[in-house]
């Protein structure tokens, strides 16, 4: 070994160990450099990237960041989960981290350090933008006065920060952003991306979004913008897919008209079945040069991607299903430092498991330091690993989760209070839960998310309405209610509302 892979993201890992051909996309790369080019002659452009789960959004995006055209390109990737719903500017955060290059374990003087550093070799008149930079990232002084600011001016200044940062670094390089799953994301990075849409349109910026049919973006009147839709792939395009799947063996023939049929044209739906026949020993072989091991009837193959997935999970031994549900219960990215303390394995019995798991393209590993870290192939898979245990475990889990956290990130507890709060909520743990929904909360308030502030407030009361009354209870809810008439207020609510609390 030399060094750490660059391995960040799942299809980074997965293309290490060898994606399947890139099929039936000719048309949609080329509308992707076609934007490209504008955006890097200074005529800014974002294109959105529509389709259903599994069709192949993200592989799009990775052939053309991927691709030698990209080489003289900044590259900035996020993406969202749904379990982070509630965490405002959670993908313009991660943008900014990779941006200054900030990691896990880095202390609060570290990241002043390394943000105040490069805004400073960017472009010292850049200055005013530290302080929103800054409470993005939780390392502002708790007294500043931007903490204070009237809500409006502190979303406006945050957006001006973050767009000013972004359009001064295109004037040293092209910059390509890429935030997936806008469908997940919360209204404020919404809101900042539609602010940047609009003021990038003279910049060498290339905004690239993905997200799934039924979500609608407000940006299809802007001169700059592109939406390329992925249908499923053509039959001659699917051909090709199982082609390299499979291989050219005579006895797949009629596998391959069944797998044609079965399918629809969506690729993942194809891998799934592909790998479930490889786990049932159907087939044998490798990638690309399969044979089939034995006749199969076509009831050994589920008629849905997710009844594919579910049967290949409940496949698995016993302790392997039990540490993916674990992963699962965490969310879709997985630290295995965390992954670890709720199972309670030791080092050796944790690696092996995970190594079986990720050959069986489960999981990938996708971040070796500060931590390693492991992400679900497809957040189905962790979607379906996870509706697929039992409650009363999955209530355990979370509740381990809650308490491995708080372990482990003792000394950042801030950055995760959202987190926190799912899991105290799922983990039934009620004191907790009404604790970090508070703090997420009033953490949202001050950055004027003020709907998000407003659902933590009003679960953080209905939890509390739950526990056995008592002078702290009353207390709390009391307090609650004072942080809620404000973010209510602001939100234009009615007097009768207001009245009411």
């Amino acid at each position: 070994m030399t060094g750490a892979g660059p391995a960040r993201t799942r299809l980074q890992a997965a293309a290490g160990r060898g994606l399947t051909r890139f099929v039936g996309r000719d048309a949609q790369l080329d509308q992707l450099f076609r934007a490209q080019q504008l955006a890097g002659h200074g005529r800014g452009q974002v294109v959105a990237i529509v389709g259903e789960a599994g069709v192949g959004k993200s592989r799009l995006v990775h052939e053309f960041l991927h691709s030698q055209d990209m080489a003289d390109w900044l590259i900035l990737e996020s993406s969202s989960a749904s379990y982070d719903r509630a965490a405002p500017y959670l993908p313009v955060i991660e943008l900014l981290r990779r941006y200054f290059r900030i990691v896990v374990h880095d202390r609060t003087h570290v990241i002043r350090e390394k943000i105040s550093n490069g805004i400073l070799t960017l472009d010292p008149t850049l200055q005013d933008s530290l302080p929103p930079l800054l409470d993005l990232l939780n390392a502002l002084n708790g007294g500043h006065p931007f903490r204070s600011l009237d809500p409006i001016l502190h979303r406006q200044y945050t957006y001006e920060a973050v767009t000013r940062l972004l359009l001064r670094e295109t004037s040293v390089q092209p910059v390509v952003a890429v935030v997936e799953d806008l469908h997940w994301n919360d209204a404020l990075t919404l809101g900042l991306l539609k602010e940047l849409v609009v003021t990038a349109q003279n910049a060498r910026l290339l905004l690239i979004v993905t997200y799934r049919p039924d979500y609608r973006d407000e940006w299809r009147d802007q001169p700059n913008y592109y939406q390329l839709h992925l249908d499923p792939l053509a039959s001659e395009n699917l051909a090709d897919l199982l082609q390299a799947l499979l291989g050219s063996d005579p006895s797949l023939s009629a596998l391959k008209r069944f797998l044609a049929e079965r399918a629809s044209g969506n690729p993942f739906f194809v891998e799934e079945i592909v790998r479930s026949l490889v786990d049932t020993g159907v087939l044998q072989g490798t990638r690309g040069s399969y044979r089939l091991a034995r006749p199969f009837p076509s009831v050994e193959v589920p008629p849905t991607v997710r009844a594919v997935l579910a049967a290949r999970i409940d496949a698995l031994p016993a302790a392997g299903k039990r540490l993916l549900e674990e992963a699962a219960v965490i969310g879709h990215d997985v630290p295995v430092t965390l992954l670890q303390t709720i199972s309670g394995l030791t080092v050796d019995r944790l690696r092996a498991l995970l190594d079986n798991l990720q050959a069986a393209e489960f999981l990938y590993a996708t971040q070796l330091f500060p931590d390693l870290q492991y992400t679900f192939k497809h957040s189905l898979t962790q979607d379906i690993t996870y509706s697929g245990v039992l409650h009363e475990r999955r209530r355990d889990i979370h509740a381990r989760v809650v308490d491995a956290i708080e372990e482990l990130y003792a000394d950042r507890l801030g950055e995760q209070v959202e987190r926190l709060a799912h899991h105290a909520m799922r983990g039934e743990k009620r004191e907790k839960a009404v604790h970090y929904l508070w703090q997420a909360g009033g953490k949202a308030a001050a950055r004027w998310a003020l709907s998000d502030a407003r659902a933590c407030f009003e679960q953080a009361l209905g939890v509390l309405k739950a526990l056995p009354e008592s002078q702290a209870a009353l207390e709390q809810a009391f307090e609650i209610r004072l942080e809620l008439r404000p973010v209510l207020r602001q939100l234009g609510e009615g007097r009768q509302m207001l009245e009411h609390l």
